[in-house]
């Protein structure tokens, strides 16, 4: 889901890019990074360093979006963001991400982020913004249980990743996951109950982001193996 936002001038000094960064240009930074290399790696990069981040496409990347994080008054209120730059400009993108659950500070249980794009035009203004949606559950024996979302956006280089201030405080809810048998790779059998799962959205948190060509076939937006119905309700 897309809205478009009036031109609105993020003056924060975390939203320019570092001296050296600059510099060198993303796509130095980004072969830097990987090794000098400007093609994706096999497997997931992560990225625990503060300040924006240059991507690769088609390079799934996991960072944080923490209390470390810039803050800023952003069109769907106030939220924590990281800011997003790609190697190269695509006409047509997919995003996908993959919001990890966290152990909630306090309690049990775990918490989520929601995840939302505003997109940045070559002065640094947000020129529209995208919703991640629908959320979607990802939850199997031995993996961290995600969300997954994706958008299809157009004319993508520079974004920001941040949340809506409405919606924490409020939680995602699945329907009911049938229960699952199935085997191991080590032959082995795992068995699950029937389960509802409620998340909690809160301020911070942790995602996998993977920027891909929507031009390409077969790089549409895809479900995960495991999906559920989504409903939001306030606990």
């Amino acid at each position: 889901m897309t809205s478009k936002t009036p031109a609105i001038r993020i003056v924060v000094g975390a939203l320019a890019l570092g001296t050296a960064t600059a510099s060198a240009g993303p796509i130095d930074w980004a072969r830097q990074k990987l090794g000098g290399k400007s093609e994706p790696r096999p497997g997931v990069v992560a990225h625990q360093e503060a300040g924006p981040l240059n991507l690769l496409v088609d390079q799934p990347t996991r960072f944080p979006i923490d209390a470390a994080a810039p803050e800023a008054e952003l069109p769907r209120g106030r939220s924590h963001f990281r800011r997003v730059e790609l190697a190269r400009p695509l006409p047509q993108a997919t995003v996908e991400v993959r919001v990890i659950a966290q152990e909630a500070e306090k309690g049990r249980g775990h918490t989520v982020f929601k995840p939302v794009l505003y997109l940045l035009d070559g002065a640094g203004n947000i020129r529209e913004t995208v919703a991640v949606e629908p959320l979607k559950l990802d939850i199997r024996p031995f993996r961290p249980t995600e969300l997954f979302g994706c958008a299809r956006v157009k004319d993508l280089q520079r974004f920001l990743v941040a949340t809506t201030e409405k919606d924490i405080g409020s939680a995602f809810e699945s329907g009911a996951r049938d229960q699952v048998k199935a085997p191991t790779k080590g032959g082995f059998y795992y068995s699950t109950d029937a389960v509802k799962v409620k998340l909690p959205f809160v301020a911070t948190g942790e995602l996998v982001m993977t920027v891909s060509d929507g031009a390409k076939p077969g790089r549409g937006c895809e479900a995960p193996v495991s999906e559920a119905k989504v409903a939001q309700t306030k606990p």
